[in-house]
């Protein structure tokens, strides 16, 4: 039986075992919240000011609005999404055959992986320009906007299909 659609993207057993290191794990254990508070924080943040900077970009007018949008958002978001992915990494190794284990990393990461591929992709067309306040080509905005507001929302949608299993009794 496959439990869901995206099952053959699992990480393999064998390699989440070899990842697991119990002296990383009984050290980390005291700080373990504190390190998953951060991290769901940290990428609240981000996603928030992501969602703001890419609805800014769908709009054809706010040049101005859009400066002071993507002047505030763009070194936070740099560091939000450093600290993210360092928490994250160490969420992960505190416990990689439980974390790994879970069905929805893979496309979590898979999703992530192509977020930034889009972001390195638009940096220079569409960031830079709306960071200088300079005017950016509507149709190349609204698709990398849209695209990133998909690609981002996807990996929050498996990072939450990720954090409960799935009910073992459907209530009508």
């Amino acid at each position: 039986m496959i439990s869901h659609p995206l099952a053959f993207m699992r990480l393999p057993y064998d390699l989440l075992v070899a990842m697991d290191s119990r002296m990383f794990h009984f050290w980390m254990q005291p700080v373990h919240y504190l390190v998953r508070i951060v991290h769901i924080v940290a990428m609240s943040i981000f996603f928030g000011m992501d969602v703001l900077f890419d609805l800014s970009l769908l709009r054809r007018d706010y040049q101005a609005e859009r400066a002071i949008i993507a002047r505030l958002a763009f070194w936070w978001a740099h560091w939000l999404f450093a600290v993210t992915m360092v928490s994250g990494v160490l969420l992960f190794f505190y416990d990689p055959v439980h974390i790994g284990s879970r069905g929805y990393l893979s496309p979590k990461l898979l999703l992530t992986t192509l977020a930034l591929i889009n972001a390195g992709l638009c940096h220079s067309s569409l960031y830079i320009p709306a960071i200088r306040g300079q005017p950016v080509p509507l149709m190349r905005a609204r698709v990398g906007a849209g695209v990133s507001l998909l690609l981002w929302t996807g990996v929050i949608i498996m990072s939450c299909l990720n954090s409960e299993g799935v009910p073992k009794v459907f209530l009508r």
